[in-house]
């Protein structure tokens, strides 16, 4: 009998998820190394079991783009497939081909990522900027534990003061409600930023003191003192550069992540890998590209929670994607009404038929 394939293959022009295939139907690249894999499953079985009781195995190929595809057998031609259990996967050849199939896989595949809104769909700001604010958050947690890893990065407090700063940084909010992230060039936003994080600084500095006074290093400690808050914040002030660079790439992390997703193109994911692994490369002067699958992991967990608190969860039609403005009523036929909303949709604000958003639960009519 002839052995069944499940084939799982994400590509731009289409995709294989869990399509039964037979051996032959495979490219003729892939076949001598399936059925030389499907053939020791087979052996493993105890007690053999007949061809027609064997659970198909699966096939689990990398993404390919358009591109890419064109010239698969470039790439099928040096693929190293592996077998696990009755999954056979191919091994990516680094972090970055991992990476992308991740992502591809979630862009394409992932209700929360498919379902998220796109540019003028009525949740769209709420949701991306749940997802930026977790991002944010994300980073200066990761960041902070990467780089403070080894001790000695303290003594270079030129450095390090910058970076405490921007953790202890409140994450943007998007204000106004067209931005997600901060804006380095405007020089009165972060002025007011630095005002609110006083007391999650001094926080930060007595854990830097107590860790640096516990490893034996009492004159350093007293050096991150929370006495000294404010002296670390002037010297900030005064030598932005590291603060305004961490800023810059934050908010080019949270512009990737929010064009792929609302754009929902698969075309992106390759640009949207190189420019996520680039920028982690040299994040704060550190290579933090092991934050990338779990900065998708943290992306994905924001998007299922916005789209849990959403009160309509029904999937929204084209015809909602555009709040434009319709045809004028009459002034007479305008009046305001006061509609029950669900508990979760208070602290938003109601959209009424001409795009503008009224307080509460008004919605013109």
């Amino acid at each position: 009998m002839e052995n069944i394939f499940h084939l799982y293959w994400r590509r731009e022009n289409g995709c294989d998820a869990g399509t039964p295939v037979s051996l032959q139907e495979l490219d003729p690249l892939l076949q001598p190394r399936v059925a030389e894999l499907a053939q020791e499953y087979a052996q493993e079985l105890a007690p053999p079991a007949a061809p027609q009781f064997i659970e198909p195995m699966e096939v689990h190929l990398p993404f390919l783009d358009q591109r890419e595809w064109r010239r698969r057998s470039e790439t099928l031609r040096t693929l190293e497939l592996v077998r696990e259990g009755r999954a056979i996967r191919y091994v990516p050849t680094n972090a970055s081909a991992a990476f992308r199939d991740l992502a591809a896989d979630l862009v394409g595949g992932h209700h929360s990522w498919t379902g998220a809104p796109v540019e003028r769909q009525r949740y769209y700001f709420r949701t991306w900027r749940a997802v930026s604010v977790a991002i944010q958050e994300f980073l200066r947690r990761k960041a902070l534990e990467i780089y403070f890893r080894d001790i000695d990065a303290y003594e270079d407090r030129a450095a390090a003061w910058p970076l405490l700063v921007y953790h202890a940084l409140r994450p943007c909010h998007g204000v106004p409600e067209t931005e997600f992230t901060y804006d380095i060039a405007d020089v009165e936003m972060l002025d007011e930023a630095l005002k609110l994080m006083q007391r999650p600084l001094r926080d930060l500095l007595e854990t830097a003191r107590v860790r640096l006074a516990e490893a034996g290093r009492a004159e350093l400690s007293r050096r991150y003192a929370p006495i000294w808050h404010e002296d670390v914040v002037r010297a900030v002030r005064a030598k932005p550069r590291r603060l305004l660079a961490v800023l810059g790439d934050e908010a080019m992390l949270v512009d990737a992540v929010i064009t792929l997703g609302a754009s929902k193109n698969l075309s992106l994911v390759k640009p949207f890998t190189r420019r996520i692994m680039t920028t982690l490369r040299s994040f704060y002067d550190c290579d933090m590209r092991e934050l990338a699958v779990p900065l998708m992991e943290e992306v994905t967990r924001a998007l299922e929670e916005a789209y849990a608190r959403r009160p309509n969860r029904t999937a929204q039609s084209a015809s909602d994607v555009k709040l434009a403005a319709p045809l004028k009523q009459p002034a007479t036929s305008r009046r305001v009404l006061s509609l029950p909303l669900e508990e979760s949709d208070q602290s938003f604000a109601a959209v009424n038929t001409y795009g503008r958003y009224m307080p509460e639960n008004e919605v013109f009519l």
